[in-house]
């Protein structure tokens, strides 16, 4: 006999729960998301198709798993080595702190090693992100730039490019038509970022995801988008700063304690070894 919910309506935008329906959400206030939760289907027993054969843990091959620079130095010390294929990345912060900046270097390094990276904003067009791109210096035939909102052009431009390297900014900013709720929802947030993870892992593509955070300083969307990736690194600072951390809440392939300092300028974002001079007053 299934097990009946609790609390049997759901906010598709927030996750709020409730035991009747109401028209508005109690925790994020959205009219009209309040929907009732499907009786939970029976779990199948049935063999399922094997993807990758059962191999015996010494015969596994480690050749895709070895972790390539991404060129800025204190953010490799903080992953513990580079990108590893097949990893998911997620990469927090607010919104002005650099984390586009960051992650367009790292796309123009990736790129300058002979490797195809693929860049989708979902925030800028493409010819804002070119702008960003020629003022630090981050142009290569390699690098492909992509603005899309929508789950299914991404995979389609993935496809069609093959990288190496996807960054996604952000995946606040995508949405599926399959999914309930709307773009930056916890289900479309949450079904978006699955979908991708799969894709990505199945191909040995290093997957790097720009989230927002609320303003209390957590990652916005679905607690669990933390528990599916590999990594999840915290990118701080002020605006009347320069300063620049980036600190390893999760990272399955290397310290989670890591934190990196970086210096943001017009020229575009540099590790820093001493940070001791950022303080000090120009």
């Amino acid at each position: 006999m299934a097990k009946v919910e609790k609390d049997p309506f759901r906010c598709t935008e927030c996750g709020w729960t409730s035991q009747k329906w109401v028209g508005r959400c109690g925790e994020c206030q959205a009219w009209g998301c309040v929907e009732e939760i499907a009786a939970p289907k029976k779990l199948s027993l049935v063999p399922g198709h094997v993807t990758h054969k059962a191999t015996p843990i010494g015969d596994v091959d480690l050749s895709a798993a070895h972790a390539r620079p991404t060129g800025v130095s204190e953010l490799d010390r903080v992953l513990g080595g580079g990108l590893v294929p097949g990893a998911a990345i997620l990469l927090a912060g607010e919104p002005g702190v650099g984390k586009s900046t960051l992650l367009l270097s790292v796309a123009a390094q990736t790129a300058s090693k002979g490797l195809s990276a693929l860049y989708i904003s979902g925030e800028e067009s493409a010819s804002q992100v070119r702008l960003r791109a020629e003022r630090i210096k981050a142009i290569d035939p390699l690098l492909f730039l992509a603005s899309e909102t929508d789950l299914g052009a991404v995979i389609a431009h993935i496809d069609a490019v093959k990288p190496q390297l996807v960054i996604i900014d952000s995946v606040q900013t995508i949405g599926s038509a399959t999914a309930d709720g709307s773009p930056g929802g916890v289900t479309q947030v949450r079904e978006v970022a699955g979908a991708l993870i799969r894709i990505c892992k199945d191909r040995d593509i290093t997957l790097l995801l720009v989230g927002h955070v609320t303003k209390d300083g957590s990652i916005a969307g679905p607690r669990l988008l933390e528990h599916i990736v590999d990594v999840v690194l915290q990118f701080e600072g002020e605006r009347h700063s320069r300063l620049r951390l980036i600190r390893a809440i999760k990272n399955r392939f290397g310290a989670s304690d890591e934190v990196g300092c970086f210096d943001l300028s017009d020229a575009g974002i540099e590790s820093v070894l001493d940070p001791t001079g950022l303080f000090t007053s120009r």
